[in-house]
């Protein structure tokens, strides 16, 4: 089996279109889904805690990692294919001494505590999940007792915005091995229930940490370089200065950085890359349809 630390990774082009309606659901669902639910849950006929969790994958795997505190299990009450496969009935038994209760719903009551996101009959009350602060010096130490490790591959998605292309980033890194994820607080996506459902559970488990601004990933940055890696950023190769990905090598520590979704990184984080990636489109692609996109990229590229 080949050493997923040794996989190639690109980064997506900075170009992807979004319809002026998609930005405005972008800030939508980035802005905080827990703000807007709570706003509508006094009408609910169940006190809600903390935010809902819905579908079985992101459900099983929030239980499986307690890392958050887990309230109420909100279950459909009438079987029928999709409530009957064997997923769900495991779900609905691993809640048992888990979460503080269990209440039996219809659809419609799991339609609006998931605001109509696809539950698949299961919805779970829980506490937001807590993201740490970055604390790189203190990875270094306990890397250094690990003498057995291979070069670690994180990922830091800046200013990734849609919630189901972080969901899906999430996904592929977690599936291919990616060590941690560093994710800004600024003008990023947050961890919102639906980046969860889009992850399918990943984001439950993986290891993220959060920095806060521009200046603390510079900071952040300059200690990986200390540390021994290397930082390799994307871009369209519109200069002719990228490496074409199938022909790029793990040999360090390696912190793979992909761009927003329209305008890719700014210059103070592009220029502290040590190499940029790229991906060369097919010939005679319509000039509107010139990158792709920053989940599918990330996935794409992860099994070269």
């Amino acid at each position: 089996m080949r050493n997923l630390f040794s996989v190639s990774f690109c980064i997506v082009c900075r170009r992807t279109f979004f319809p002026s309606t998609c930005r405005i659901q972008q800030r939508q669902a980035t802005s905080s889904v827990k703000t807007n639910y709570h706003k509508k849950k006094k009408k609910l006929p169940f006190p809600i805690k903390g935010e809902i969790i819905f579908g079985i994958h992101p459900i099983e795997l929030a239980l499986s990692a307690r890392r958050r505190k887990l309230y109420t299990l909100f279950v459909k009450n009438t079987p029928d294919q999709e409530t009957g496969n064997q997923s769900f009935i495991n779900v609905s038994l691993s809640a048992e001494g888990l979460v503080e209760r269990k209440e039996f719903v219809n659809k419609q009551m799991l339609d609006r505590l998931s605001e109509d996101k696809p539950h698949q009959g299961i919805c779970l009350d829980a506490s937001p999940l807590i993201v740490p602060e970055l604390d790189f010096p203190k990875y270094v130490n306990t890397r250094k007792e690990d003498k057995n490790s291979n070069f670690p591959v994180w990922l830091l998605p800046y200013r990734v915005k849609d919630v189901h292309n972080l969901g899906a980033v999430l996904r592929s890194c977690h599936f291919l091995g990616v060590e941690h994820v560093v994710l800004p607080t600024v003008h990023t996506c947050s961890l919102t229930p639906m980046v969860s459902k889009a992850s399918s559970g990943a984001m439950e488990v993986m290891n993220i940490s959060q920095v806060r601004n521009d200046e603390s990933i510079i900071k952040f940055i300059k200690e990986w370089k200390d540390f021994g890696g290397r930082v390799i950023g994307a871009n369209l190769d519109e200069e002719n200065i990228s490496i074409p990905v199938e022909q790029y090598h793990v040999r360090h520590p390696t912190l793979l950085i992909i761009g927003n979704e329209e305008k890719g990184m700014k210059f103070k984080i592009s220029s502290l890359c040590d190499d940029h990636f790229c991906v060369h489109p097919a010939h005679n692609v319509h000039p509107l349809v010139d990158s792709l996109n920053v989940s599918v990229a990330t996935g794409l590229y992860c099994i070269i």
